[in-house]
């Protein structure tokens, strides 16, 4: 059980993730219009602290995110399809970025399960396309081709004794391999990965912990003092369990590979 490295430039640290699906985890502190493109990997955006104008391939979300840190209120996430410009302006804040690798391409679809895959004949002004495999006009963000953003009223709480756990990204959602949970240990409680209701299935999992004070992540027999933000990647049956010592610690659980 090894810390990621990382590496921190001013605008964004990056840790070395390279697993077999997680390709990304970064803390992003956007200034005046940034902006990027996402590769060839799907992608989540939690925003840990501040407010933003987000864009997501051509959908606009303005000012969002309500938290003044990480440890206080309710996540705010966005979905970032492979290839999509991701861009947060007019704000002062912290994102943080997860992306995977999607499984082996299958055969593109044809006919009408093509076009449930991408918006067709967005109406004017409404925010919706109309889907042929439903027959139904539903919002153009929750085609699986498009950009998402996701409020807390999407997001189930999942209570592990003192420790609450929000279920960002749940695995019934439209991301091809991804799932994220977040939460916010108090001081001296612990969170055991396995006991977490509904655990996603996933091959890989990425653990993200900042604590306020100090932490232990513990992992079989062995055990990780944590001062400072710390990441591990670690396969899904692993046992992992964090505690924080002496003041909270903020988590972020992501699963890859369902």
């Amino acid at each position: 059980m090894n810390a990621l490295a990382a590496h921190d430039d001013g605008d964004r640290t990056t840790f070395a993730v390279g697993g077999r699906w997680f390709t990304e985890l970064r803390l992003w502190r956007p200034r005046g219009e940034a902006r990027y493109v996402t590769g060839d990997a799907e992608s989540a955006a939690v925003l840990l602290r501040g407010t933003f104008d987000l864009v997501g391939g051509g959908t606009a979300w303005p000012a969002r995110g309500a938290r003044t840190t990480e440890f206080e209120g309710r996540p705010m996430a966005v979905f970032l399809p492979p290839r999509t410009e991701f861009g947060a302006h007019h704000g002062d804040g912290e994102i943080l970025v997860v992306a995977a690798r999607q499984p082996a391409a299958e055969p593109e679809p044809e006919g009408r399960a093509a076009l449930s895959r991408k918006p067709l004949l967005p109406l004017a002004g409404s925010g919706k396309a109309f889907d042929p495999g439903t027959g139904e006009w539903r919002p153009a963000e929750t085609f699986p081709t498009s950009a998402e953003s996701l409020p807390p009223r999407r997001m189930q709480r999942l209570p592990v004794g003192d420790v609450t756990v929000e279920r960002v990204f749940a695995p019934d959602y439209k991301a091809a391999t991804l799932s994220l949970d977040e939460a916010v240990l108090p001081a001296g409680a612990s969170l055991d990965l396995r006991a977490i209701p509904g655990r996603p299935l996933a091959d890989e999992v990425l653990l993200f912990v900042r604590p306020r004070g100090t932490a232990q992540v513990r992992g079989g027999e062995q055990v990780l003092d944590v001062a400072q933000d710390t990441a591990l990647l670690v396969a899904a049956g692993e046992e992992l369990a964090v505690t924080a010592l002496g003041d909270m610690a903020y988590v972020v659980i992501a699963y890859a590979g369902k």
